[in-house]
């Protein structure tokens, strides 16, 4: 199964723009079934759609239904001169860990370097506050329409690289503290730090990075919703589908602590399936404000954030496999080509499959999404097994066929489905806190 062979773009979310009611002809071609169902694509298509029933449920933290979301279909390229731009700040941003580091190794006694070590580390405290303002500031403007996606990814990706520098400067300053006489910086001030810096980073943000840094393989489709205080980040790389979601509104930083076990137990009702498909391989980490868990299970691993002030995930990671997907419900319709689409949520992984309807082969085929009376996006092709799996778009839309060197088409209406949520489960699971 291929996956998406493009420059680095996002498709964004679409609140109120629907796609018009297909001709009369053409709807009793297009129908929600099974693969054995009426209107299904011959046997081959059927059965492919057939696999991976018993798959994990892709589970996700969403954003908070009651604020407005961004809307738009756009294509984002990133230029030459804003990967220079981002080498040149990470560059500077490693200088300065040098300067600190020099700074503390030529104090003349141990009581000036520790005031130089404790200097240091106040000092990254107030570049990740600066570094909160700024993701606060930049999403809030995405979702207000005062930026792109494409500048809203590349600040998201340079506030990621600053943040990982930042972490390295606080595990230099707890080894240079380690090796200063009678010194150690107190654990309750670095780990939270740390902590709160991994915030700033992210599967789909660490791919931004690599692009930026001039790695072609890291190129990839993004999706990108936010509201004013949340973002959700989505893509399809490396057959897997991999996904962020981050909600400020459920970190409260100045909030109370939370134990291990408690967080512990936070993740489980919020992920159940996951959380019994991980059995033992579940490892987290964390202090007071906020803990870390990571699950592996056989379709994927997931990161969940568990905020001390709120007690909720606010922050979730993954990366589920490609073949570890159920295909949602289909819709098909044959013109030309035979072309089923399995159903997905907002943002999800959406498979698009075409076959030849005379002889049930796959069919090599340009895929376009877009609005009805719009313009269409590619997202890609389907290459030699006929399949090519991206991330859908919210609201109707269009999918559009072509097979490659030929004229042959065929085009479908589809609605995306409802997510699973992380917020159900919470709520189903003795919470009287859902949303």
């Amino acid at each position: 199964m291929r996956v998406i062979p493009v420059l680095l773009a996002a498709l964004l979310t679409c609140a109120a723009v629907g796609v018009g009611a297909l001709p009369a002809a053409d709807r009793s071609a297009s129908a929600d079934v099974g693969p054995t169902g009426p209107g299904a694509p011959p046997a081959s298509a059927a059965a492919a759609d057939a696999t991976q029933v018993n798959a994990t449920p892709v589970r996700v933290l969403s954003l908070n239904d009651s604020a407005a979301v961004a809307a738009d279909v756009d294509a984002v390229t990133i230029d030459a001169g804003t990967a220079v731009g981002f080498g040149a700040d990470a560059s500077a941003a490693r200088i300065e860990t040098v300067a600190v580091r020099e700074r503390v190794e030529n104090a003349s006694t141990s009581e000036e370097r520790q005031i130089r070590i404790l200097d240091g580390l106040n000092e990254v405290d107030k570049q990740a506050i600066t570094l909160r303002s700024r993701q606060e500031t930049a999403i809030a403007a995405y979702a207000a329409g005062e930026i792109t996606a494409e500048e809203l990814l590349v600040e998201l990706a340079r506030i990621r690289a600053s943040a990982a520098e930042l972490e390295s400067r606080v595990e230099l300053l707890a080894d240079l503290a380690a090796e200063t006489e009678g010194f150690t910086l107190d654990d309750g001030r670095v780990f939270p730090l740390l902590y709160d810096l991994r915030t700033f980073d992210g599967p789909v943000r660490e791919r931004t990075v690599r692009a930026l840094d001039g790695d072609r393989t890291a190129t990839t489709r993004v999706y990108v919703a936010a509201t004013e205080s949340g973002v959700v980040l989505s893509t399809v790389a490396d057959d897997r589908y991999v996904r962020e979601t981050f909600r400020a509104d459920r970190h409260d930083r100045g909030g109370g602590g939370i134990d291990e076990g408690t967080a512990q137990n936070v993740t489980r009702r919020s992920y159940p399936e996951i959380y019994d498909a991980a059995g033992g391989t579940v490892s987290g980490q964390g202090s007071g404000g906020t803990f870390l868990f990571d699950l592996t299970y056989p379709n994927g691993t997931l990161t969940a954030f568990v905020g001390g002030g709120t007690e909720r995930v606010f922050m979730e990671h993954q990366r589920v496999d490609l073949a570890g997907v159920s295909p949602g419900p289909a819709v098909s319709r044959t013109l030309d080509l035979t072309l089923r689409v399995n159903r997905t949520f907002p943002g999800g992984p959406l498979r698009v499959a075409v076959v030849d309807p005379a002889t049930g082969e796959p069919v090599d085929a340009v895929v376009k999404l877009g609005r009805e009376g719009g313009e269409s996006v590619e997202a890609g092709t389907t290459g030699g097994d006929g399949v090519l799996w991206t991330v859908s778009p919210r609201g109707e839309f269009v999918v559009t066929v072509v097979e490659v060197g030929s004229t042959d088409v065929s085009t479908v209406g589809v609605t995306p489905t409802e997510p699973v949520t992380v917020e159900e489960a919470y709520a189903g699971n003795g919470s009287d806190d859902g949303e």
